[in-house]
């Protein structure tokens, strides 16, 4: 969709809305009714939990990405209509579940040869063959001192009868860096998927070497920054990186996110990085090639970044930005804890030329084109009631409660409370001296940073309602990898979770089946090249209201949604019409739809 074609931006009179919903929320009691509910590894079947095993020698302190946790993959392996689930583990297995209906699911990991021994990231699913299965992709990493060969990223071909064969090395794509996560997009139009991936410095960013150049940290050791491979349509891909523009500087990369911020019909790719450098946005210039226009468009981002989503949160058209940081919401806990930047760091980092990022949660508002073409983002997070939600990881746009507004779920936690401000100089100084063994004591009396998820409910006025308790959402975990899908086909997302040691959270959605509730769900048939749709996008016009999606299933944080766009409608009954727009610009026009159903 060009931006003249754009709907224009529509402000919701809150109290028109707000006033009656309230009273009808006083009259049905709806408002204290949970919406999810967390169902136990005996009623699912899944027993999965990402357990980490630390010794005296290998400890967040001898590697300091230890618990930056897994993802999770939700798609339909073998087209029986349920989406099936595959969990990366770290120091464990990976793990593949058959969607068996009604909320209940098989490991068949070892039947299926999807067992992993390495250091597996994220979890992405991709019809990369176009024989109509979906493969797994699976991001590998590991500690600064590991073997490239133990690094190298896996690829699961699906056979079509619950088995995989390994083969990124016979595809091209058995990279070897330090990879956080991976996604496919069509970047060059060639209607082939290629293949972005997301690298992170095994280096503590203290220890980095941090340069003059503003784009990041100059990347001495190798793997460290992000590639991007072009699919050659014939079973092989060629990593053209350099050519396309992708920077070789060294990111800490933690999130990614594919859309089109500019509305120009080319996929853009949004990177979020941990700490010192700034983030990348990857602009499209239809060319095959990309340029950096994190500095025209966005006057700051999170400093610590971890997940990112992109999404119109407030349907007026435009893709917007969410990235979480380290930010504690308890103003005690804020004081106990450090957010890694001090007034000497900031202005060290200003005057080397990095752009200002701060550490709070950024919701990045699109306000559409410039007539130079640009996009200007205005961050909004603490107007919206999001910019501090604990140690966060995976953000999530999604209209949970299918009123016609996206919502917003935050994975949440950490082992271990290492930026403690007793701890962290105490322990800074231990191993300054060689003594590592008080280093160590201090490190196992430290607490974890056990909170709970989060999940905002959307005002439909650019603002959020935190309803982790009334939505029944508010056990404490360390929550990394998120994914949301309908499990079981019944309208209603629901949320799987990777946990480190604790086994996953499925959470079931229970909000009510009525009139209030209605849904449209869509399965996208593309052609034989981009059998899934990725990267085309959705317009649907219901009630007065318009509701824009683009189809990019990898986002959050390590993680690969279901891959069904689903839209709320809230009491609508009728959808006037929706329009596609496919990857290779055709268009594709539904109207006069019933709601609560799958449209294929």
């Amino acid at each position: 969709m060009s931006a003249n074609t754009r709907p224009k931006r529509a402000r919701t009179d809150l109290f028109a809305l707000l006033i009656p919903l309230l009273w009808l929320a006083s009259c049905t009691g709806k408002s204290e009714r949970p919406v999810f509910k967390l169902l136990s590894p005996e009623e699912t079947g899944v027993t999965f939990a990402n357990t980490i095993t630390t010794t005296d020698s290998f400890n967040v302190q001898t590697d300091v990405y230890i618990y930056n946790g897994a993802g999770v993959a939700v798609g339909d392996i073998d087209n029986d209509g349920l989406p099936d689930i595959f969990f990366s583990g770290n120091m464990v297995s990976s793990r593949l579940y058959l969607n068996k209906g009604h909320m209940r699911f098989e490991d068949i990991t070892e039947r299926a040869g999807v067992k992993t021994s390495r250091w597996a990231t994220g979890a992405t699913m991709v019809d990369i063959n176009n024989d109509g299965y979906l493969d797994i992709y699976v991001s590998v990493s590991g500690p600064e001192w590991s073997k490239a060969e133990q690094r190298a990223n896996l690829l699961f071909i699906n056979n079509g009868n619950h088995t995989f064969t390994e083969a990124a090395a016979k595809y091209g794509i058995a990279d070897t860096g330090f990879t956080t996560h991976a996604a496919f997009l069509d970047y060059n139009g060639d209607g082939c998927l290629d293949l972005f991936l997301l690298n992170n410095s095994p280096r503590d960013f203290s220890r980095g070497n941090v340069s003059s150049q503003p784009s990041g940290i100059r990347g001495t050791t190798p793997g460290s920054h992000n590639e991007l491979y072009r699919n050659n349509c014939n079973g092989t891909f060629t990593n053209v990186s350099k050519e396309a523009g992708i920077l070789r500087d060294a990111g800490f990369g933690l999130g990614v996110a594919v859309a089109d911020l500019n509305g120009d019909g080319w996929p853009d790719i949004y990177v979020s990085n941990d700490v010192a450098p700034n983030d990348v946005v990857y602009v499209n210039n239809g060319n095959g090639t990309f340029t950096n226009k994190r500095g025209q468009w966005l006057e700051h981002t999170s400093f610590a970044g971890m997940g990112v989503d992109i999404a119109d949160f407030n349907n007026d058209g435009w893709p917007d930005i969410l990235q979480v940081d380290m930010q504690p919401r308890d103003l005690s806990r804020r004081k106990r804890m450090s957010g890694f930047m001090t007034t000497g760091s900031f202005m060290e980092l200003r005057s080397r030329g990095f752009r200002d990022d701060y550490g709070v949660n950024t919701l990045q508002l699109n306000n559409g084109v410039t007539r130079n073409g640009d996009v200007t983002f205005s961050d909004i997070a603490a107007l919206a009631g999001v910019a501090a939600t604990d140690w966060s990881w995976s953000p999530l746009f999604a209209d949970f409660d299918n009123d016609g507004n996206k919502d917003i779920f935050i994975g949440n936690g950490y082992p271990k409370a290492v930026n403690d401000l007793d701890y962290m100089p105490a322990a800074f100084a231990a191993r300054r001296r060689g003594n590592t063994a008080e280093a160590l004591r201090l490190l196992k009396q430290l607490p974890s940073y056990d909170v709970s998820n989060y999940v905002f409910r959307n005002n439909g006025d650019l603002t959020f309602t935190d309803e982790t308790k009334a939505w029944g959402m508010d056990r404490p975990s360390f929550s990394y990898g998120a994914a949301y899908a309908d499990l079981d086909n019944d309208g209603r997302l629901d949320l799987v979770v990777n946990n480190i040691d604790a086994p996953a959270f499925i959470y079931e959605n229970v909000q009510p089946i009525d009139d209030a509730h209605h849904y449209l769900a869509i399965r996208l048939e593309g052609d034989s090249l981009n059998r899934r749709g990725i990267g085309s996008k959705l317009i649907l016009t219901a009630g007065g209201q318009k509701q824009y999606m683009y189809q990019s299933p990898y986002r959050g944080f390590m993680s690969t949604m279901d891959d069904r766009p689903h839209f709320g409608l809230g009491r609508v009954t009728h959808v006037d019409s929706l329009e596609v727009i496919w990857p290779d610009g055709r268009y594709q026009l539904l109207t006069g739809l019933d709601v609560d159903r799958f449209v294929v």
